[in-house]
């Protein structure tokens, strides 16, 4: 990992990461998974413990969850979601690196990430990790997005926006996630590799799926979903973090290419945007599907 890489921030484990998945969908996920056959799960970059307790419902008696995350207050937080969530399963959570798990060889039948190998300089590193401590027949899974989509989403004011206002916030996404990755912070578009990757590092039997899961905006946004959506963009605004880190976002544009006056004039655009949607949401104008391109890669050790 990049000695610039941070933590995943805690501002992203808000309430809305708790509608990242539909039940329904889930339930199939395990039967493809065949996960009432997993004795022992690892979730690794586990963060405060979402995605490893959504599958460890569907675990058999007696399997063992494992996370691993190298940041120690998320690992205090797995630890309480846990005790307040699932204290019947027995799980342990243990502060590591994904380059270096604190696992042994062919120990686990299923390893897994979610939203880790996006944030890595040396995904594939990760991957042979993965692979190294799970046992011949067992399953490598990871679930990453293709941000480089999201930066690009459209809604309800998109046709009215100016061609070359939407031509100028394409190159703006582009130049920050490329931006990103030549800081070796991760490849956004990572999702859309993982295929290939799993099958460079050896895998067998690759499967690819995308989660059905959208989180629509529609007025009066009523719903708990969507109040929580609203609520995380308005916190990471006030807070200065996401996508509103100026500091982040002048780093990575930079290094995408971008002189100083491109910078502060996408900087004032994001914030225009941001402004915009405000004022559409209070007026109950702002609607948009919200869907995004969510993979799940799944492979066998040989």
């Amino acid at each position: 990992m990049s000695d610039d890489a941070r933590p995943h921030s805690s501002a992203y484990f808000g309430e809305e990461r708790d509608y990242w998945w539909n039940d329904d969908y889930l339930d199939l996920l395990a039967r493809r998974l065949r996960l009432d056959r997993v004795g022992t799960l690892a979730d690794i970059g586990c963060g405060i413990g979402h995605w490893g307790g959504l599958l460890a419902r569907y675990l058999p008696p007696g399997a063992e969850l494992i996370g691993v995350d190298r940041d120690p207050a998320n690992v205090a937080g797995a630890w309480e979601r846990y005790a307040q969530g699932a204290p019947g399963l027995s799980a342990r959570f243990l502060e590591g690196d994904a380059l270096a798990l604190p696992l042994a060889d062919h120990s686990v039948d299923l390893a897994t990430c979610q939203t880790l190998l996006i944030h890595l300089a040396e995904p594939q590193e990760a991957i042979a990790e993965m692979i190294r401590v799970t046992r011949p027949g067992g399953q490598v899974v990871a679930v990453e997005p293709n941000n480089l989509f999201s930066r690009m989403a459209v809604s309800s004011l998109t046709p009215q926006t100016p061609l070359q206002r939407l031509l100028d916030e394409t190159e703006v996404a582009w130049r920050l996630v490329e931006g990103r990755r030549r800081r070796g912070l991760g490849c956004e578009y990572l999702g859309d590799l993982l295929p290939g990757l799993f099958a460079r590092a050896g895998l067998a039997d690759i499967r690819v799926w995308l989660c059905d899961r959208a989180l629509p905006l529609v007025p009066p946004y009523d719903t708990p979903e969507q109040q929580a959506l609203l609520s995380a963009m308005r916190r990471w605004r006030a807070d200065g973090t996401g996508p509103y880190d100026r500091a982040e976002f002048a780093a990575d544009l930079a290094a995408g290419g971008a002189d100083p006056a491109r910078i502060e004039r996408a900087w004032r655009a994001l914030l225009d945007d941001a402004a915009e949607s405000d004022t559409a949401v209070a007026e109950r104008r702002l609607h948009a599907a919200n869907g995004g391109l969510f993979y799940i890669v799944a492979g066998t050790v040989r």
